[in-house]
């Protein structure tokens, strides 16, 4: 009898499971129809669900950027996480997007951290490389500039916004998403009054839309020049953090070879690592060859991967 009541049991627990899988299978499929569609916000629950079962990275990995759309940065960073440990092999999106939400919620420490190893774990990643530096360079115009932080955590297009330099402009422009969570991707731009327009599009889109900045000062040599003042002096400052300092040094580029050089000096293999990034084909092949060269196993290994170095 107690035979017959266990094999009873387990075929119905074996129908309940076959029937649950059936159920998490469809929702599973449902959400990614959705989110295959940039519709994010109306997968969530079907999401939500599927994680409870089936708590897969690309699951994961759509729950952050649900999350992240909605502003709501430690449940994104949450999903993120799960979907890079929930993974075997490397989940370099889910860590883009985890570096940019400790970013947007001002933890500039674990983005720095966070961008870093990434680059010494994939050297040269462009994605990395540019996230990295963009770091910095938030880090440095808040602490230092005066740089509205509002426009860092919040990533909604505004109406118009105040700016000093083209530098805060394109931290802006590369940091706005719409509600599908898609970037803009940039045109044109043109000086009308005291106004900069850039003319852009979020991806996937063909509508040209208007993103304003109000000059803080018209005369933009005189502002450049400020800006390069306070960068130099900032960099030069050894009792201020090294990602400060890093976000000051991308703000005096380009670089000629005497400046180039010079910082191929620095002791810190991450000044080494932005400089010879920095490097265009009007930097001579003396500086070039000192950066293939540098004792650092990580800049080289930088180097070997960027497109400038491998040009004959």
């Amino acid at each position: 009898m107690k035979a017959l009541l266990f094999l009873s049991l387990f075929f119905g627990c074996t129908v309940f499971l076959s029937a649950q899988s059936d159920a998490v299978r469809a929702a599973w499929t449902t959400a990614k129809n959705l989110c295959n569609e940039n519709q994010y916000t109306e997968a969530k629950s079907t999401l939500l669900a599927v994680y409870q079962e089936m708590p897969r990275p690309l699951c994961c990995f759509w729950l952050g950027t649900v999350y992240s759309i909605e502003s709501k940065r430690d449940s994104a960073i949450f999903y993120f996480e799960k979907a890079i440990k929930n993974s075997r092999k490397p989940q370099l999106a889910a860590l883009d997007h985890l570096i940019r939400e400790n970013l947007r919620k001002l933890d500039f420490e674990k983005a720095y951290q966070l961008a870093w190893q990434a680059l010494v774990d994939n050297p040269g990643n462009e994605v990395f490389l540019e996230e990295f530096k963009e770091v910095c360079l938030w880090s440095y115009f808040i602490k230092h500039m005066g740089f509205n932080k509002h426009y860092l955590t919040q990533t909604k297009l505004q109406k118009e916004y105040q700016s000093k330099t083209i530098t805060e402009q394109a931290l802006i422009i590369k940091n706005i998403r719409n509600k599908e969570g898609q970037y803009l991707h940039v045109g044109n731009r043109q000086y009308k009054g005291h106004h900069e327009i850039w003319k852009c599009r979020f991806n996937n889109s063909k509508e040209d839309i208007d993103i304003k900045f109000h000059l803080h000062n018209h005369k933009l040599d005189h502002q450049i020049e400020l800006q390069h003042q306070l960068a130099t002096k900032t960099y030069n400052n050894k009792e201020e953090t090294l990602m400060v300092r890093l976000g000051a040094l991308m703000a005096l580029k380009p670089f000629d070879d005497k400046q180039a050089l010079d910082l191929l000096a620095a002791p810190e293999e991450e000044v080494r690592s932005c400089l010879c990034s920095e490097l265009t084909t009007a930097n001579g092949k003396k500086v070039k060859k000192a950066c293939l060269g540098d004792a650092s196993e990580v800049v080289k290994a930088m180097c070997n991967n960027l497109a400038l170095f491998k040009q004959k």
